[in-house]
Formats: structure tokens, C-alpha cells, sequence
């Protein structure tokens, strides 16, 4: 596929979801959703920017299309950092604590002691993930995708959440 059709196609489907937005306006997607307010959940214009150099701004208008709870809040730096750690993560949920969980807690806005009971919750409710038929088969975006919601839910308890 040549690289002007695969721009033409981003454009297009940025289009379409542009169309489904919603109340949201553009604006608040380049700075709100994708990659750019990952990266830069404090400065609007370094968000703006960074979406439109990455990829003209596609994924912050498909993010917000898709789930657009993802654009506010800690949703979008927790799945990403869940997606690029799964690995760690899941050896960190076995043994209770570790770096990744840390940071994974602190990327969720919560306090050290609402941080703890998120974990283990979390890893109780992994567990069952886990062992259940299935689970092994599964690709890694839809593991990563399991664990996220499990500490979205839990998440919820934090005593600071922005």
C-alpha cells in the first residue's frame, strides 16, 4: 500500500469519525484523546501538536470516536501504559507489587493507601482472568485490554482521581 493511500485512508476514516463525535469539538479531541494527551496531559498545544505530527491526528479523532471516556481523565495514560507493560505487569500482579504496578497506580491518580487496596484487588480479580478457558489464546491487545478494564473498575476507589 503507498504511503498517499494510506494517508488518504486515515483521512477518510478521521472523517468519518470526525461526523460522530458528537458534543465534543474538534479542538478538545487534538488536545483531549490519542497519543498527544498521553503525552502531554497538561499542555493542550504539545498534545495538539503531537497528534497532528504523528499521524495528522487520526488516532485522537478514532479514540474519541470509539470511547470517547478514554479522552478525559486518567483512562488514556492507564491503557497505554497497561498495552506497552503488559508483560511486566502480569509478573507484577503474581508477586503483589512491583514498578510497573507503581507507576501504573500512579498514573490512575490514586493515593498510596487506595493504591494498595487497587492492587489487590486487581490481582484477585487477574487471577480469575487468568484461569479462565481461553485466556491463553487470546492476543496480547485483548489481555491488555482484560486487564485495563479490571483497573478501571477499581480505579473508581481512589481517594484523588482526576
Amino acid at each position: 500500500m503507498t504511503k498517499k493511500l494510506k494517508i488518504a485512508l486515515a483521512v477518510v476514516a478521521a472523517m468519518a469519525a470526525i461526523q460522530t463525535a458528537g458534543a465534543r469539538d474538534f479542538g478538545a479531541i487534538y488536545t483531549q484523546c490519542g497519543l498527544g494527551a498521553m503525552i502531554a496531559k497538561n499542555s493542550p498545544v504539545v498534545a495538539a501538536i503531537t497528534n497532528v505530527t504523528w499521524d495528522l491526528g487520526t488516532t485522537a479523532v478514532l479514540s474519541n470516536a470509539s470511547s470517547p471516556e478514554m479522552c478525559k481523565g486518567t483512562g488514556g495514560k492507564m491503557a497505554a501504559l497497561i498495552h506497552d507493560s503488559y508483560l511486566p505487569l502480569e509478573q507484577e500482579l503474581s508477586q503483589g507489587e512491583g514498578e510497573y504496578l507503581d507507576a501504573l497506580v500512579a498514573a490512575a491518580d490514586c493515593d498510596a493507601s487506595a493504591g494498595a487496596n487497587v492492587i489487590s484487588n486487581v490481582r484477585e480479580d487477574f487471577a480469575a482472568q487468568v484461569a479462565a478457558p481461553g485466556y491463553a489464546v487470546k492476543t496480547q491487545f485483548e489481555k491488555s485490554e482484560g486487564l485495563f478494564q479490571l483497573f478501571d473498575a477499581q480505579t473508581a476507589q481512589c481517594a484523588v482521581k482526576s
